[in-house]
C-alpha cells in the first residue's frame, strides 16, 4: 500500500507542529517552521553526501512508491509519543516506508548522527524494495504457470 500524504497525516508519526515539509523524490522531511534551517541543512548535505544513492532511490521509488520520512519533532514529549527510545533519533519501519524521528535538533552533533542513521535507513530501504520486487516477480511467475 502506498503511503500518501493523507496516510502520513493520520499516522502516529505526524505531529500538528509540522507546518513545513521538503519533498524530493522518496526523501520527505517534515518539520516545524522554526526548524527550517536544520531541515534545509540536512536536505542540502544529503544532496552532496548521497548524490548517487539519492538518484538510485528516486528510480526505485517510481516503482515501489515507498519513502524515507524524516520527522523533526519540536519537543521531547512529541518525539516520545512516536518513538519509545532514550535516544534523540530513531529509525522505524512503517509499512513499506522508513521513518526517521529526530528530537528537537540543536547542534552539529545531531547532524552527524543523523547522517549515520540515514545511511542505515538507505540500506534498509534498498533491502525492503529488493525483497518486494523479488516477491512480486515470484508472484508473477507463479501466476503464469
Amino acid at each position: 500500500m502506498r503511503n500518501s500524504y493523507a496516510n502520513v497525516m493520520q499516522s502516529k508519526y505526524f505531529n500538528v507542529a509540522f507546518n513545513s515539509a521538503i519533498f524530493d523524490g522518496p526523501v520527505r522531511i517534515y518539520f516545524a517552521q522554526f526548524h527550517e534551517s536544520f531541515a534545509l541543512k540536512i536536505y542540502f548535505e544529503l544532496q552532496q553526501k548521497f548524490k548517487k544513492e539519492l538518484l538510485a532511490l528516486k528510480e526505485t521509488s517510481k516503482n515501489s512508491h515507498s519513502n524515507i520520512l524524516i520527522m523533526v519533532y519540536p519537543t521531547r514529549e512529541q518525539y516520545e509519543y512516536c518513538f519509545a527510545s532514550d535516544s534523540t533519533m530513531q529509525m522505524e519501519f512503517w509499512n513499506q516506508d522508513i521513518v526517521i524521528g529526530i528530537e528537537k535538533p540543536n547542534n552539529e552533533a545531531d547532524i552527524s548522527d543523523f547522517f549515520i542513521l540515514f545511511e542505515d535507513a538507505v540500506k534498509n530501504w534498498k533491502e525492503i524494495n529488493e525483497n518486494k520486487m523479488l516477491s512480486s516477480s515470484l508472484e508473477e511467475n507463479h501466476l503464469e504457470l
